[in-house]
């Protein structure tokens, strides 16, 4: 039996154990009540709903979802408040790919049953994925206040809120996590994501440098601290951090142009055109590359033209070139135009 097969079971025994409950079985069975619990179970195998479920979860664990599905659409017809086959149909949507009507069966359970804290969290991961962070940082906050350990629900909670700019809740259940968790590096990485867009640099860089402790050297935490040291001015750290992560991802974009705009900013011109010409190698539709290393190729006709190089014009006309690509790309940039407009004549 599978491990999800295992888990329905179980929830169908506390369905059963539930209907006794609400019978009247509060005593032992050893009581004079035991009759009336007898007929109850016989009732309940008799419940129609209860065999379309049971259905259900063996045609979903026999790749038969679709069936699956009818099966349940059945047995909530037949008992409209029936929580648990709004919950397995969720899963089911879920794994399909099928989000709207995934988080509409979970929308159902969870006002069916408040108190299940797998549905809110199954709810959120529906929105989550139709990109609905609104929705979804409600999901998982509810859960959270259900399970107010769980690092998992909070983690999302707080990527959720972060997503919609919440920064203060993100913030919240960010720490609490830590709190719980202090060597997930996941949840250092997010504070880090939550601090920079508050835009507290310092706190952002203590946090991605402990995700990166945690985590040895991943590129992309990596490129995160050192786009922060960029925006500390930290320019050497940026610069030692920045060109890891291209040691260690060599097609990453973003880190090229971040280091050449580093090269840039410490008038080391020839490293940074040949970081920016990395940069437009891999991606020719990047407009900030395509500009920043036309302003690279600037600065060295401005330093030759001072020497009077002979082939000073050469490198005046690539950075023309790069800065006339930049401008069909993105032709909201003001400043760009009037400095190209500037060069041509």
């Amino acid at each position: 039996m599978s491990e999800k097969l295992r888990g329905n079971v179980f929830r169908l025994f506390f369905l059963l154990i539930s209907v006794f409950i609400f019978a009247g079985c509060e005593e032992s069975v050893k009581t004079q009540k035991a009759p009336k619990a007898a007929k109850s179970a016989k009732a309940v195998k008799k419940d129609p709903s209860v065999s379309l479920y049971v259905d259900a979860i063996t045609l979903n664990e026999t790749n038969e979802p679709n069936q699956a599905i009818e099966k349940l659409n059945l047995a909530v017809q037949q008992k409209p408040d029936f929580a648990l086959a709004y919950s397995l149909m969720g899963n089911i949507y879920l794994q399909q790919g099928r989000f709207n009507e995934s988080a509409q069966a979970y929308s159902k359970a969870t006002e069916l049953n408040p108190w299940s804290f797998d549905d809110f969290c199954n709810l959120g991961r529906a929105f989550r994925l139709m990109d609905d962070y609104n929705s979804a940082a409600k999901a998982y906050a509810r859960a959270c206040s259900l399970d107010p350990q769980n690092t998992s629900a909070l983690c999302n909670a707080a990527e959720s809120y972060y997503k919609i700019g919440d920064f203060e809740s993100a913030l919240e259940f960010g720490k609490t996590a830590k709190d719980l968790d202090p060597t997930d590096s996941d949840v250092e990485k997010l504070m880090g994501d939550i601090y920079t867009a508050r835009k507290d640099t310092e706190m952002a860089i203590e946090s991605y440098k402990k995700a990166v402790e945690l985590n040895g050297n991943d590129p992309n935490t990596l490129f995160s601290l050192g786009a922060a040291y960029l925006q500390a001015g930290r320019l050497e750290d940026a610069r030692t951090t920045l060109e890891s992560v291209v040691a260690i991802q060599p097609s990453n974009v973003l880190a090229y142009r971040h280091l050449g705009y580093v090269y840039l900013k410490l008038r080391e011109i020839d490293l940074a055109v040949d970081s920016y010409e990395k940069a437009v190698t891999l991606s020719p539709d990047d407009w900030r590359a395509q500009k920043g290393i036309g302003v690279a190729y600037m600065m060295k006709y401005r330093i030759q033209k001072s020497f009077d190089t002979p082939d000073s014009n050469d490198l005046k006309q690539q950075a023309l070139n790069h800065w006339s690509k930049s401008l069909d790309l993105n032709p909201s940039q003001d400043n760009l135009l009037k400095l190209y407009r500037k060069y041509v004549k």
